[in-house]
């Protein structure tokens, strides 16, 4: 176990906490304000660290020096908490509705996500469409193209890229895209099992893992973009 605060504290922030740490407190942010980046899991114990090593608004300059030297260090690093949906009060690790919710909210550049099904039912129908009214956020949405209404989504985020699975040639329908998963600002991913539905959101059992990333994310992205015309179509292409 470290014993110097700046190697504990550089030892438990992953590279994305680093950064967002790092940016808020350059923009004026109180420690509690950038601390609201750090998921509600591992947000304790990074104000205890945080305080030990003196890194706060009254060492501002120093502090950002030495958080974006932490974030530039562990930038291959990764941090994943387990979020869960389960009925009643027997979810009590993270909620999966409520992570999904905040990491839309939170984003600043763009949102990838994909679902099964995707339903006006569903949390994501309000928060998506709030995420495109948002300046400089891109928001794509990939989509099976039987279950529920992909045309319908598309209806609905009329400033999002919303595409469909295609039938390929020689097949008699389209392909199933039972991929399921959020990506924010290149850099934080949320797998899960839920579709976009309430059922899912609200009376399911179902885990999604809450992963902090840069590589993986990127790789995800970019790897369904090159599938853009061979396994999926464009439905519409965000105004």
């Amino acid at each position: 176990m470290a014993t110097d605060p700046h190697e504990a504290l550089g030892a438990y922030l992953t590279a994305y906490e680093a950064s967002r740490l790092a940016t808020l407190l350059h923009a004026g942010a109180t420690t509690t304000q950038a601390l609201k980046e750090i998921h509600a899991s591992r947000r304790s114990e990074a104000k205890q660290l945080l305080a030990a090593a003196d890194i706060g608004p009254d060492q501002r300059k120093a502090s950002v020096a030495v958080l974006r030297a932490i974030a530039g260090a562990r930038s291959v690093q990764t941090a994943i908490t387990p979020v869960w949906t389960m009925p009643g009060p027997h979810a009590t690790m993270g909620r999966l509705t409520s992570e999904a919710q905040r990491i839309i909210d939170d984003a600043r550049m763009s949102i990838t996500c994909s679902s099964y099904n995707f339903t006006p039912s569903s949390a994501m129908w309000r928060s998506l469409h709030a995420a495109t009214t948002r300046p400089g956020i891109a928001v794509t949405v990939y989509l099976d193209a039987t279950a529920g209404s992909p045309a319908a989504v598309a209806a609905h985020l009329p400033k999002a890229t919303v595409l469909r699975t295609l039938t390929v040639p020689g097949a008699t329908k389209p392909l199933v895209s039972h991929a399921k998963f959020i990506v924010v600002d290149h850099t934080l991913t949320l797998l899960t099992s839920a579709n976009f539905s309430w059922s899912a959101e609200n009376a399911n059992i179902e885990l999604g893992l809450l992963i902090h990333d840069t590589v993986l994310a990127e790789s995800i992205e970019s790897l369904m973009r090159r599938k853009h015309g061979l396994l999926y179509e464009p439905i519409s292409s965000g105004g």
